[in-house]
């Protein structure tokens, strides 16, 4: 299927690694020119090269998507070097919390507020300003299913997600008449640092997981909580991300898709 994305030009916030990257990547392979905006300037670097030695169009950004002069920089220089935005990834959030609302510091609940929420906003408010002028455009916030369901010990994380599905609909509803679509995606069980992390922590902790393979451990975790039975990969979400930054996708905004094994049914 032929997606109508070629020559278009996409920025993808946190597009350095895992998801962020393999959206990269897929937009750049559908054609799209891509600014891969990332706190780490490396990583995003690492990202563009990628995309480069695939035959494809971009350009790396050292971002922090939670600081308002940085967006405004971001959405300048690409403006600069390509004349446009056509669609914009929400991609930045983490903040996995682990512990209870009770015992959950003021500090980190900002901060997984700012990563999440914030970001979003100040993106998607700098972008919305061009797009509008065009009357065209697609907003893609990655969101999850801790955003359809509260989770115990996950609390400002599911709040967050929570949060940028409310925002999702409130920009597809202000943006429609300027023919700019907005959606969320909604990712399940995909192997990130995050779950490294917890991977690491169990394979030390656990004597039966001592001798297994980090995304083993992952794997064995997850299987019983999707119909599936199986975790989701970085370039399953880049696939629906894909699909709904493209032309095909025209009357679909005001959403939350999931991509999960089904996982939200549990």
């Amino acid at each position: 299927m032929d997606l109508h994305i070629k020559d278009k030009v996409a920025i993808v916030t946190g597009g350095g690694e895992g998801i962020g990257r393999a959206i990269a990547l897929r937009l750049a392979a559908e054609g799209a020119t891509v600014v891969v905006a990332d706190l780490n300037e490396k990583d995003a670097q690492s990202a563009v090269a990628g995309i480069l030695d695939r035959g494809g169009n971009g350009m790396a950004l050292q971002t922090d998507a939670t600081k308002e002069e940085d967006v405004d920089r971001m959405i300048t220089e690409t403006l600069g070097a390509y004349g446009g935005v056509d669609i914009l990834v929400n991609n930045v959030g983490g903040g996995w919390d682990s512990t209870f609302i009770a015992k959950f510091s003021t500090e980190n609940w900002d901060r997984t507020i700012e990563i999440n929420l914030k970001s979003t906003f100040l993106c998607s408010r700098a972008v919305s300003r061009e797009m509008m002028g065009k009357k065209q455009g697609r907003i893609i916030n990655i969101a999850s299913i801790s955003g359809k369901a509260g989770e115990a010990l996950v609390g400002a994380y599911c709040t967050a997600k929570f949060g940028v599905l409310g925002l999702t609909q409130v920009l597809a509803k202000e943006l429609g008449r300027y023919s700019i679509t907005v959606n969320a995606v909604c990712p399940g069980y995909v192997y990130t640092p995050g779950w490294e992390q917890l991977a690491r922590m169990l394979k030390d902790n656990v004597a039966s997981m001592a001798d297994k393979g980090l995304e083993e451990i992952f794997e064995e975790r997850v299987r019983p909580l999707t119909p599936l039975g199986r975790p989701q990969t970085a370039e399953d979400v880049a696939s629906l991300v894909a699909y709904i930054a493209s032309e095909e996708a025209k009357n679909i905004t005001g959403q939350a898709i999931n991509v999960d094994g089904g996982a939200v049914m549990r």
